[in-house]
C-alpha cells in the first residue's frame, strides 16, 4: 500500500512506514493538545478532515491489511508475535473498529473527549461547515464495521502493526 517514494538515499519501505507512522502520531498528539481550541467541525470546515477521519482511516488501513495478509502469507511473518497464527492478527484486524482507533488518535475514547472538550457549534461554524462540504473526507461505511462473530481479542495489536495502521492513516492525509 505505501508509495514508492525517490529519495537521493535508497531508504526502505519499512523506515518510511515509520517515518508516516510517526508524523502520523505527532499529528495526533499536535491535534490533542489544541482539543480545547480547535474543534472538529472547524478542522472539517478548513482542512475536510478531523480527528474521526483520522480514526475512520486507520480503521480503513486495518481492513487493507487484514486483505494483504490473507493473500501474502510471507507478509504475515512480518507481523506475527510468539504463540499467534496468522488467522489471530486477520481476525483482530477485522474487529479493531473505531472505538479503538480513537483511542489512539484522541488519547481517550471518543465519548470520553467530546464531554471534555466538544462545545456546541454556533450558527456560523455549522453554515461554514455547511459550504465546505466538498471538501470533507469520505468513509465507506461498510469497511468500517467490524466483524460480528463473537470474536474476542485477547491482547492488543502488536507495536509493528499499529505502525502500519498509522502509516496507513498518514498517506490518506
Amino acid at each position: 500500500h505505501l508509495h514508492h517514494y525517490t529519495f537521493t538515499m535508497d531508504i526502505p519501505v519499512s523506515i518510511i512506514e515509520h517515518i508516516n507512522a510517526g508524523a502520523f502520531r505527532s499529528l495526533c498528539e499536535h491535534l490533542r493538545s489544541r482539543s480545547d481550541l480547535v474543534q472538529n467541525m472547524a478542522l472539517m470546515t478548513v482542512s475536510g478532515f478531523c480527528r474521526n477521519c483520522l480514526a475512520k482511516w486507520m480503521v480503513l488501513e486495518a481492513r487493507r491489511l487484514s486483505e494483504q495478509l490473507q493473500s501474502d502469507e510471507k507478509l504475515v511473518s512480518w507481523y506475527i508475535r510468539e504463540g499467534e497464527t496468522s488467522l489471530d492478527i486477520i481476525k483482530a484486524l477485522d474487529n479493531w473498529g473505531y472505538e479503538d482507533a480513537a483511542k489512539v488518535v484522541y488519547g481517550c475514547t471518543y465519548a470520553e473527549w467530546k464531554a471534555r472538550h466538544q462545545s456546541k457549534a454556533t450558527e456560523e461554524q455549522l453554515r461554514l461547515y455547511n459550504e465546505s462540504k466538498s471538501l470533507h473526507a469520505s468513509h465507506d461505511a461498510s469497511l468500517l464495521k467490524c466483524d460480528d462473530d463473537g470474536y474476542q481479542r485477547e491482547n492488543e495489536l502488536s507495536q509493528t502493526i499499529l505502525i502500519r495502521l498509522q502509516a496507513g492513516a498518514s498517506e490518506s492525509l
